[in-house]
């Protein structure tokens, strides 16, 4: 690699180009002092991306809480017991989500569908104290959605995001302005 090449941290080669007054040079006293060029970096035609495959599921819910909250919800995180997983409870006006965030490699079945099922009845009567007269279930994962799954989720109203809508999703609130995930 040559001096001033790299990779910057978007993952786009970058040119630094050596002009006068970069380098150590011999300035005489009370000569001018030769400006310095701006470095030429090519602009990026794609936003930065948020690397699921090394994020932590506490990341990823992370990430959500950002991402619902700048879309207007309130969000509250609650932690997962046995059969109710809910990992966040949003609300926006009367509408509430109990949201579950799976963070797994394998396909995801009709089991995480029953339980944001199970978590939105559990925390129906929050939902409903916050003023939420319309609740909905969410499954977020890191991984497809077998037809099983997608079928029951039909079924029950439950909205699912699988990895393709997660990263749009992400890229969207990224490409906002101001926009950080």
């Amino acid at each position: 690699m040559q001096i001033g090449q790299g990779v910057s941290p978007f993952g786009v080669a970058k040119l630094w180009h050596r002009g006068q007054g970069d380098g150590p040079s011999p300035v005489r006293a009370g000569a001018p002092v030769p400006a310095r060029p701006h470095a030429e970096i090519p602009a990026t035609s794609t936003p930065p991306r948020i690397n699921l495959t090394v994020m932590s599921g506490e990341d990823l819910e992370r990430h959500l809480t950002g991402l619902f909250g700048r879309r207007g919800y309130t969000v509250w995180p609650v932690p997962s017991r046995g059969e109710i997983g809910s990992a966040l409870l949003i609300c926006r006006g009367d509408q509430g989500v109990a949201v579950q965030v799976k963070r797994w490699n394998a396909p995801l079945g009709p089991e995480v569908v029953r339980a944001v099922l199970a978590a939105l009845q559990h925390h129906s009567g929050t939902l409903a104290r916050l003023g939420c007269s319309q609740m909905g279930g969410m499954v977020v994962g890191t991984a497809p959605f077998r037809e099983d799954a997608r079928q029951l989720a039909a079924e029950a109203g439950v909205l699912l995001w699988d990895r393709e809508e997660l990263e749009a999703q992400l890229a969207a609130d990224l490409a906002r302005p101001g926009g950080r995930a």
